[in-house]
């Protein structure tokens, strides 16, 4: 049937899922229920946002008598900002620790990965993106159940909270000057050394109500 999704677009949406599950921030997210008991939902609800907009991507440009390749694809920055927004929305978050921008430059080599060469090759069993895919799979079983640490500042509701830098000074290091205008959640604001990866350790802002 012409609406069942190609084994590519299958692949695809396997491998958001996957890098999703990985995503620290998203993941403390969810084990925190920062976004109330349906967090688990939310975050597979995600994924399903991030694959149609390129699937509506590829559906315009296929339709398209003259297809333009700076519209042909989604970039990180679209994927970055839509993450930032459902976390802000859903999970009342702030991501500042550029994990966003990451996440987007992942998905978008991932589509390129599989349908650079998908496209003339139906039959084709094995993807170029297919590696990818398997080892964020495995990551995400790897890290399943497993708590993240996570370093999580809250912050005001009005814009105006870091004029008020003072109230935070005993949770900043006093030898660290606060030279940035807005809240910056950096590793070296703490007097601990960030753990990468294996220990989950993600720095995120949390809205206070």
């Amino acid at each position: 049937s012409s609406s069942s999704p190609s084994p590519a677009m299958v692949l695809f949406a396997r491998g958001v899922i996957a890098r999703l599950a990985i995503w620290e921030t998203l993941t403390v997210a969810v084990q925190e229920s920062w976004g109330g008991p349906g967090a688990k939902e939310k975050r597979t609800w995600m994924a399903g946002v991030l694959v149609d907009m390129f699937e509506e991507k590829q559906s315009k440009t296929t339709s398209s008598s003259t297809p333009s390749t700076d519209n042909s694809h989604v970039d990180p920055e679209d994927i970055e900002d839509t993450v930032l927004q459902i976390m802000a929305d859903e999970f009342e978050v702030r991501v500042e620790d550029g994990s966003a921008e990451i996440l987007g430059r992942d998905i978008t080599r991932l589509w390129h990965a599989i349908m650079g060469q998908a496209a003339g090759a139906a039959s084709m069993t094995t993807f170029p993106g297919e590696k990818m895919v398997q080892e964020w799979e495995e990551r995400a079983e790897h890290t399943k159940g497993r708590k993240v640490q996570v370093q999580v500042q809250e912050t005001a509701e009005e814009e105006g909270e870091w004029e008020d830098d003072d109230d935070e000074d005993e949770e900043e290091d006093d030898n660290e000057p606060m030279e940035d205008e807005a809240p910056q959640l950096i590793d070296q604001s703490k007097n601990r050394e960030p753990v990468v990866d294996e220990d989950g350790f993600t720095l995120v802002s949390k809205r206070r109500r």
